[in-house]
């Protein structure tokens, strides 16, 4: 019969301790691999939710991008104020685009010819109008970019040539430079600065100005100028030509056919009014004339300087007549330097028109020496005209040509009074024999 003894000093109470350590532990252990809370399934596989990927995205953070490219082909040239579309996109190390990249960056617009910042709107599709700082760059931020792409509309408000960059200390690579020619909005135009000739109730030839809505020139656009009567309408197309100092413009001429009334307006391609609608009235009719007179069409400057010479002219007759001892000549002011360059350019264009016959306003400019023409030929002529120092006539095409006005010149005529001269010999010999008979014999 064998005996067992408990081992050293362990009592039945000691064993029971140590059965409730195991169990506690045991239970312990089992808890940690059975998810707590009501929710909790003791069994099968835990569902992970992970976002949905565009064929070829990655899903890597935004440090896995190694590139920022373009998307399509670049726009080539847009018009001036119009939105133009460019899209960039950050690829991964296998060419996939990596969606979750977004990061701030910086975009800039500028001339082509010098670098210079050039005025210009940019918007994004996510985070609205971007910000343009007084150095012309605008701040993207992260929240722009959207599943890896960047989509940004760009209107210029200049027709130059610009270049748009993208770029950053946070993007993995600079995308490459992109050209984009800004063309004039041909379909807005302004008309301004203009010169009007042979104005009457019924006829107009008037020089304008034309430019679009952002202040460029419109080489290539077309007027439209409408004339109706209460039975008819007839439109004709003006093409608006460069002129002078870089500019514009085109002659906007009308007859009234018939003797009835009508209306006359002028418009461009946007079917937008430009002139009008002037009231043409009936021949014989005494309504008031609604058409511009040609002393409004100089320039406030040129009338001033007219001012300025009627004044100026008033100013050497009283001079003269009161005796009035000339000054010491002063440095030329602003206003006699005007002065002296219209009365220098009314000169040479009476001297080119004398010299060649009839011209045309091109003509003119053209035969000018030194070449360029001065920007305010324009004016000169258009004053010379109000003046009578030249006439205007049409030519071919219904362009206005320029002669100098002939002006008789008559001989100097003598007329010899004989009664006048009898009672002149009678008043001189009555004052000799006063004289004798005042004198002490």
């Amino acid at each position: 019969m064998t005996i067992v003894r408990p081992l050293s000093g362990m009592s039945a109470a000691g064993g029971g301790l140590a059965f409730l350590v195991l169990t506690l532990l045991a239970a312990t252990l089992a808890s940690a691999t059975v998810p707590a809370g009501p929710t909790a399934h003791s069994a099968g596989p835990v569902g992970v939710s992970t976002p949905s990927a565009l064929p070829g995205e990655g899903l890597d953070g935004p440090a896995a991008a190694t590139s920022v490219v373009e998307v399509g082909p670049a726009p080539g040239e847009s018009v001036v104020g119009t939105p133009a579309v460019f899209v960039w996109q950050a690829l991964g190390p296998g060419g996939s685009r990596v969606a979750t990249f977004a990061v701030g960056c910086e975009l800039t617009v500028t001339d082509s010819t010098n670098g210079s910042s050039v005025r210009s709107w940019v918007n994004t599709s996510t985070a609205g109008a971007l910000h343009r700082a007084a150095n012309g760059t605008f701040s993207v931020p992260a929240s722009a970019w959207n599943a890896g792409l960047l989509n940004v509309t760009i209107s210029v408000a200049s027709a130059v040539p610009v270049t748009v960059r993208l770029s950053g200390p946070l993007l993995p690579s600079v995308p490459a430079p992109v050209g984009l020619t800004i063309l004039p909005d041909l379909d807005h135009l302004l008309l301004y600065d203009r010169s009007s000739f042979n104005v009457s109730n019924r006829t107009n030839d008037t020089f304008w100005h034309v430019r679009d809505r952002f202040g460029d020139p419109t080489p290539g656009a077309f007027l439209i100028v409408e004339y109706s009567t209460p039975t008819s309408v007839s439109k004709a197309v003006v093409p608006v030509n460069w002129t002078s100092g870089g500019t514009t413009g085109a002659w906007v001429n009308y007859s009234a056919p018939g003797t009835g009334n009508g209306t006359f307006r002028v418009l461009d391609e946007a079917n937008t009014t430009l002139i009008g609608p002037v009231s043409i009235p009936a021949v014989g009719s005494s309504g008031p004339v609604s058409v511009p007179v040609p002393t409004t069409s100089l320039s406030p400057l040129v009338l001033l300087v007219i001012a300025l010479l009627a004044v100026g002219g008033a100013t050497g007759i009283g001079a003269v007549s009161f005796g009035g001892r000339t000054r010491p000549a002063s440095a030329p002011s602003d206003g006699e330097e005007e002065l002296r360059r219209l009365a220098e350019g009314r000169e040479t264009v009476v001297e080119i028109v004398r010299r060649a016959g009839p011209l045309a306003l091109a003509e003119i400019e053209s035969a000018w020496e030194p070449p360029p023409a001065p920007p305010a030929i324009a004016d000169w002529v258009a004053s010379l005209v109000t003046d009578g120092t030249l006439t205007a006539t049409l030519g071919e095409g219904g362009r206005a040509r320029f002669a100098v006005a002939e002006h008789p010149i008559e001989e100097p005529k003598v007329t010899f009074d004989e009664a006048a001269l009898d009672r002149e010999i009678a008043r001189r010999d009555a004052a000799v024999d006063d004289g004798d008979e005042s004198t002490p014999r």
